[in-house]
């Protein structure tokens, strides 16, 4: 296997890790009534000066599962990056469909590499199953298809609600294929993150400049691949920053660690 094999599958690996905040259980987001459609009748009750019975109190609405504090879930909604390091590259996030329970997303890089997957949505917790769990998850050039199954994994992606002082962790293994020029090979990345919100601070990137939580994690990553019934594996510990706005999702990564540092950057967004 060449150098640049090598490196293209840690950079995928990067990639992945790059949309990622790191994981853990947090508090729900503050449940709030729907507001009424706008062809809804809305009927007041009489005031009888005669009854002094208070009528009961209905139960709050629970908040929509994919509500979360720091990335809109809205079909429809994109996100354009410029991506820096060992394969620079520029790419637009989408939500394609939300449901109750999750959303789909896409990713299209100018470089012709696509990405797509599913996410699962717990009271504002977002758990990314890309690649997902029990259905194949891919990422695709023209001289590279990878295909992976999470066959095991903790906590959640995105928390509900990132305050300053949080602390989570998350595990994920990944198993799968990688097919490289139309040879495939058997792969396995292992992936441990511990992280931690730092706090508010103004961050500036070519889409302008926001006051975001700044998120930092420490990656420990367990990459390996079978040629020719030979396993060759490595192991990669990296630190991974993230910067979350409020309505507007990430605005910036930073990946370092030996050689493969990586950054990326908002260049536009549109949310409907």
């Amino acid at each position: 296997m060449t150098n640049r094999t090598i490196r293209l599958q840690i950079v995928l690996v990067l990639f992945t890790l790059a949309l990622q905040a790191c994981s853990a259980a947090s508090t729900p987001a503050s449940e709030a009534a729907p507001p009424a459609e706008a062809n809804e009748t809305v009927t007041e009750a009489a005031v009888l000066p005669t009854d002094t019975t208070e009528a009961p109190t209905a139960a709050p609405a629970q908040p929509a599962a994919c509500d979360n504090q720091y990335m809109p879930v809205v079909a429809g909604a994109t996100w354009s990056y410029k991506l820096s390091g060992p394969v620079p590259d520029t790419y637009v996030h989408t939500v394609l469909a939300v449901n109750e329970n999750g959303f789909t997303e896409q990713d299209l890089f100018a470089s012709g590499v696509s990405r797509q997957g599913e996410w699962v949505c717990e009271k504002g917790n977002l758990l990314a199953m890309n690649p997902p769990s029990g259905s194949s998850g891919s990422v695709s050039s023209e001289d590279v298809q990878v295909d992976f199954k999470t066959t095991e994994k903790s906590g959640y992606t995105l928390p509900a609600t990132l305050a300053t002082g949080d602390t989570w962790s998350q595990t994920l293994t990944l198993e799968g294929t990688q097919t490289i020029s139309g040879t495939v090979y058997p792969a396995r990345n292992q992936m441990t993150y511990d992280c931690k919100a730092l706090g508010i601070e103004s961050v500036t990137v070519e889409a302008g400049t926001f006051d975001a939580m700044r998120v930092e994690c420490k990656i420990v990553m367990n990459i390996s691949i079978t040629v020719a019934g030979s396993e060759t594996g490595t192991t990669l510990n990296l630190t991974g920053t993230n910067w979350y706005v409020e309505n507007t999702g990430m605005v910036k990564n930073l990946t370092t660690g030996l050689g493969f540092d990586t950054v990326t950057e908002l260049v536009a967004y549109n949310i409907p």
